[in-house]
Formats: C-alpha cells, structure tokens, sequence
C-alpha cells in the first residue's frame, strides 16, 4: 500500500527476462479503473481505526489520566493530525498508477521509500495482534467465561486468517457490514452518556498529575493510526490526489469525536475501576441489561472489523511491493486471489505476539513501526514543500507542519520501553534483509502475472472495498457490448 516510486518509472528496471509469459490485455469486460469513491476510503480507514482502540485504551487511558483523558485523546489525535497533513502532501503527488506513498521514493531514496512501506505492514499484522486480544477479552468477559480470553483471541485469528483466504467479495462485504454495526452503536452509546453526563463526575480532573496526561497521550498514538490505509489503493481511488487528502481528514475528524464522546460516556457511567473492559461496564450503568449485551456485542464486532481491515491493507501492502520487485516474488504471490504467503507469515506474527505479549507490548511494538513510517511520511513532505515546482497540495507555513509532524510523532519514542523499541526495530531490521535479497528470489513468470494482477485492480484491498461497484460496472459493461 505504498512507499517508494516505482523502478520503471524511474527508469531503473531491468529488462524482464525473455521467457517471461505474455499477459493478455484486460479484456472488454473488465470494470473501469477509479472505481473506489470518498465514502469507500472513508469507511474502511474509520474501520481500521475504531477498533479495540476505542473500547480498550479508553478505560486504561481514564485509569492512568482520570478525567483528564479527554485532554489525552484530543492531544493525540492533534499530534497525529500534524502527520496527517504530511500523509495528504504526500498521496497528492502520487502519479496515475502509483501507490499513495510513491513520493517518499522519489523525495528521499527507494529504500526509504520501501522502509515506510514495510513499516506500515508491519504495523497492521501488530495491530491484528492487539485488536484480537482485546476481542478475547471481551468475549471471555461478557459471554464465555469458561474459556480463557488468550484461547478465545487465538481462535478469532484463525477465523479472521482463513477469511482472508477466502472469497474476496465476502471479505469485503463483511467489512462494511462490520463498519456500518459498530459506529452505529458507538453513537448511541455516546448519546446515552451525554444524557446522563454531570459535572461532579470531571472532579478531580487530573488526579494523577500532568505528566499522567501527556504520558498517556503518547499510548492513544496508535489509536488515531489506520487512516494511511487509504493511500494503498491509490490507483484505484476515483481522482486520488483530491479524494485521498478528503478521506484522510474526514476519517480523522470522524474517529475523534468517537473517541471523546466515548470517554465522555464511560466517565458518565460511575465505573468504580477501570480497565480495558471499562466501556462494557458503562454500558450497563448507563443503558441496562440490554447495554450489557449490546456494547460488548459492538466490542466484538469492532474488533473483528479492525482486525479484518488490518490483514487486508497488510496484504495489499505485500501485493504492491511484490509488483514493484521491492521483496521476493513469492512473498506477494497470489493463490485463488489472495497473496497466501503474506496472510499466512502475518498470521504466525500476530499470534505469537497474542501468545508472548501483554496489551501494553503489543502497542508499543505497533508504535514503533507507525513512527518510523510516520518520521518517513513528514521528511518526504518537508522536501515537497520545499519544491516549488512540485505539484499537489501545499499545507500553510511551508516545512512548519511536516517538521512539527515529524518531531512529535519521534518524540513518542520516549514513552517506549527499550525492550519494545529494540524489538520493533530489529522487526524494521528484519525487512531490510528481505529487500536485499529481492533480486535474488525474483520469479520473472510470477512477478509479470502479479504486475498484471496489480494494473487491473485485481488485490485484495482494491477488490474488498471498490468490488462491488465494479462488478456493478462490469454488468452494464456487458449489457451495453
């Protein structure tokens, strides 16, 4: 889903081996490119990004900051939105056929570019990780209590990898079905805690000290992250460098105002201790029996949702660098549609980590990743706004924002612990290795069936969240022809 420009357009390819198989032309029956309009990109990044975020870091960020975990969600989602600009300039300057993060290739070197790449699919297989242990937790708290919540977790990352292997217009259709059930009861749930809002329940507003607040800002980082998912689809995104910038702000502004609201919720529903189940609870006080069943309910559908969005903008990820001969051929290789091996080499990841590693680890690791590619994303916006010939969108105060972006988002390293920030950067490491041996594993037979696959929009994430109005599209196609 992204970064570094493309070796043939620079130039720099070598020419494809003689025997490589001959790739038909798409045929007449195949739906128009640009099908994927503002509301798809929309729903999918509020899909990546409600996940478990919103019902478990909300109760462990009011634990650690009181109240005052308003004052952490808003400056967090104020640091990400800096990088958020970054992320707009730099799908802007996407060329027709490019990734959303080809520029950073041409800004800055096609490693970097490649490193931001395999920063963000790492960080969507982390995600998976904390999403689907915050689904077991739930499920295990609410509904099946004779099953440990480690079990419960690791079954749904079964299910959800085998999904993903599956049919890609169910995988799609479950996404959007799973979008639409759980902002829905979101909304009412933060209506419900509106209602019953008073202003005794904000005192002490900061029991805990100030730092608390800005120490607990830097955990909510990765709860704002999932809006970049966007920017992988980019040659299949309906006028991209308008449509990408749109969704990427609107996403954001719509997670944010879950994100308040739902803390404004839980703090109205009098939970004597919070955890990461806390929102379940409130639930109850605040809507009864009833909301005891509905919100965990919408837990693990969030959950599932973000975990589904998280494996697909994985694989898309994979796909793309695969085409563009940044990994091994066999790592985006497709089977029946999906690149198996990528799918299944996340799946071993994220369940390890379910297995090894507390709620805390997992986000930091997931933190890791996002601020490498995010400190990638603001540096190549720096030097857009630097050249005046680059076309695109220009942010105001020229490098201010992109600088601002860059420094904040690095500055969250220090709320790392060193184990995690050393794992997540021997996991960055680890994709350097991977790109050095590309050539090496290049299958030139595969890797023309992939370009091929990647041209027409035939990848999972393109097929997941524009199929539909593409086969719509081909219908009339054939019914014209």
């Amino acid at each position: 889903m992204r970064a570094s420009i493309e070796k043939r357009v620079r130039g720099t390819t070598p020419p494809m081996a003689s025997t490589t198989t001959h790739i038909p032309a798409p045929t007449s029956d195949r739906p128009p490119a640009n099908q994927i309009g503002l509301l798809e990109c929309v729903a999918f990044a509020v899909g990546t990004m409600v996940g478990a975020g919103v019902f478990v870091l909300s109760g462990v960020a009011v634990g650690k900051a009181g109240p005052a975990a308003l004052i952490s969600f808003v400056l967090a989602g104020l640091l990400v939105l800096l990088s958020a600009f970054s992320f707009a300039v730099v799908a802007s300057r996407a060329r027709v056929g490019e990734s959303g993060y080809a520029y950073i290739g041409r800004a800055l070197n096609p490693f970097w570019g490649f490193l931001a790449s395999w920063a963000f699919y790492l960080g969507g297989v982390i995600g998976v990780a904390f999403v689907l242990s915050a689904f077991g937790t739930y499920l295990h708290d609410f509904f099946i209590s004779a099953w440990s919540g480690l079990l419960l977790a690791v079954i749904a990352a079964v299910l959800i990898t085998a999904l993903n292997l599956g049919p890609a217009d169910l995988v799609g259709r479950a996404e959007m079905a799973l979008v639409g059930i759980k902002v829905g009861v979101l909304v009412l749930f933060v209506v419900f805690g509106v209602v019953h809002a008073r202003p005794g329940q904000y005192s002490p507003f900061v029991p805990h000290g100030g730092l608390s607040v800005v120490t607990t800002s830097g955990l909510l980082f990765v709860a704002y992250l999932g809006f970049n998912v966007v920017c992988n689809m980019a040659p299949e995104v309906r006028d991209a460098p308008r449509t990408i910038p749109r969704a990427i702000m609107l996403s954001m502004g719509v997670v944010a105002v879950v994100y308040v609201g739902v803390v404004v919720a839980l703090l109205a529903g009098n939970v004597s201790h919070y955890t990461d189940s806390s929102v379940g609870t409130a639930a109850e006080h605040l809507m009864g029996q009833w909301g005891q069943v509905l919100i965990p309910l919408a837990a693990l559908v969030s959950t599932l949702s973000a975990a589904n969005a998280n494996v697909l903008g994985s694989s898309e990820i994979m796909v793309r660098l695969a085409s563009r001969r940044e990994v091994p051929t066999a790592l985006g290789r497709m089977w029946h549609g999906h690149p198996a091996v990528s799918v299944l080499g996340g799946a071993v990841v994220y369940v390890l980590l379910l297995l090894f590693g507390s709620t805390e680890a997992v986000v930091s690791l997931a933190n890791v990743a996002a601020i490498v590619a995010m400190a990638l994303v603001n540096l190549a916006a720096a030097v857009a706004m630097r050249d005046r010939s680059s076309t695109g969108l220009r942010v105001p105060l020229g490098i201010t924002i992109p600088a601002l972006g860059g420094l904040t988002a690095v500055a969250q390293l220090a709320f790392i612990q060193w184990q995690q920030l050393l794992l997540g950067l021997l996991m960055l490491g680890a994709g350097s290795a991977i790109y050095l041996l590309r050539n090496r594993y290049h299958q030139p037979e595969q890797h023309a069936e992939l370009e091929h696959k990647v041209s027409v929009g035939d990848t999972p994430g393109v097929r997941a969240v524009g199929g539909r109005k593409k086969q719509s599209a081909a219908a009339k196609q054939r019914a014209t022809s």
